[in-house]
Order: structure tokens, then sequence, then C-alpha cells
């Protein structure tokens, strides 16, 4: 069975405890370093359109991978009420010693949570977990049935600028508009599960989006491969 590496890896470094270096690594070998300040970083320290687009989050929020509650955290301080779920219970664990009111261990894509919400939140790619189109197709049908409005980003395997990773994509196509980019993190003798993370096109995310309960409001395609989207419940 994987290792909670991603875990460990977090708490370690809330803890001023790291082990070793973290490595994320790619199904075809090629590594990273992970860059944990990320994960801890203040708003401040935010991209503008990441904070612009988090702000659009409304009323009772449900956070989908909110890790150590970087965006859980701050919504809460802005007065509003956030449940964050994560896979990762030790990660949980970490957004309960900074302050997260609550949070539940849970995979994003059955959240183990029933209720009525005013804004999904799901940052950091994380509509691409569910690893194919049909999975996240489901998974916004799923999460139509809890809240009212979805505030996302996902990545373009169309818009990479490096040349390696815009090879590797399209090694890894599964249609026009659309590749996996497959990796776990690695951490002190622990390798966390393979992520099969969805790479759309926004032309190829419409699709998507028009099989299910929701429109899209805003699509933001920046100038790079990030971009953001808005959703309200049709």
């Amino acid at each position: 069975m994987p290792d909670d590496a991603f875990g460990h890896m977090v708490r370690d470094y809330h803890r001023g405890d790291l082990a070793a270096d973290p490595v994320h690594r790619r199904d075809d070998g090629e590594t990273w370093r992970g860059v944990l300040e990320w994960y801890f970083a203040d708003p401040g320290a935010w991209p503008t359109r990441e904070r612009e687009f988090v702000d659009r989050a409304e009323g009772r929020v449900l956070d989908l991978g909110c890790g150590v509650g970087r965006t859980a955290r701050y919504l809460q301080g802005r007065g509003q009420a956030v449940v964050g779920v994560d896979r990762s219970p030790l990660a949980c664990g970490v957004a309960r010693e900074r302050g997260l009111d609550r949070v539940v261990a849970g995979d994003l894509v059955d959240p183990p949570i029933r209720g009525a919400f005013d804004t999904v939140l799901a940052v950091g790619g994380q509509l691409g977990v569910p690893g194919s189109r049909f999975g996240l197709r489901t998974l916004l049908k799923d999460l139509a049935d809890l809240g009212d409005r979805l505030v996302a980003d996902l990545f373009d395997p169309t818009e990479v600028d490096d040349e390696e990773r815009w090879t590797y994509l399209e090694r890894r196509k599964i249609a026009d508009g659309a590749a996996i980019r497959r990796f776990r993190v690695e951490y002190d003798e622990r390798q966390g599960p393979w992520i099969d993370l969805l790479y759309l096109t926004p032309a190829s995310f419409r699709e998507i989006v028009a099989a299910t309960p929701w429109e899209v409001s805003v699509l933001d395609e920046g100038e790079d491969e990030h971009y953001y989207v808005v959703l309200e419940r049709d």
C-alpha cells in the first residue's frame, strides 16, 4: 500500500524537521524537488490571478484538496465557513495545527461530505485528479449536488512552454486536447501513490462541462498553460 509520503513531508516541514529533500517523480523517471514553500505560502505571496479567483469563492466553501489549509485558512480568516477535504490524514492534521476549524480526510473524487455549499473550491489542478475525461465529467456531476458555484484551475497541455514537458505530454496524449501527467511524491524512503493528473485545453474542458449541470461563467486563459474557471450551476 502506498505511503502518505506527502503528509509526512508537509508535517515535517511544518515542524522544522525535514528528514530528506522531497522529490516528485514522473512515470518516465524524471524528478524535480518538491516546492514545499508553495503549500504554506501566505496570500500576499500568491500569484495575482490565483488570489483574484480564490476571492470569487463566496459564502460557505468546500475546499477540495485543501492540503495544509493554504486557501481554506485565508477564506476562514475572512469570516467564511470552510470545510477542507484532503486525501492525506497527516496533511489534515497540519491544517488543524495551523488553525483550520474543520478539515476531513477523504478522497476529493468522492468527498466524505454531504450538505449545501455556496462554493466548491478546487485549486492546484485538483479537477484533473480523476485522471480521465470520463472521471472529470462524473466528478463535475457529483459536485453539482454540493454547491452552486465551482472555482478551479486547470492546465492546458498545448500551452506548455518547456520543450521537454511538451514532448512528454504529447506522448501521454489520450485525445485531442487532453493528456495525462503521472507522478508521485517520494520522501524519506516513502513513496506516495501514483497520481494521474488530467491536462485539458479550455475547448476540451468546455465540452466536458456541457454534459454536466454546470455552465462556464468565467474562463481566464492567461498567458501560459495555467487557466482559471468559474462555473455556475445551471
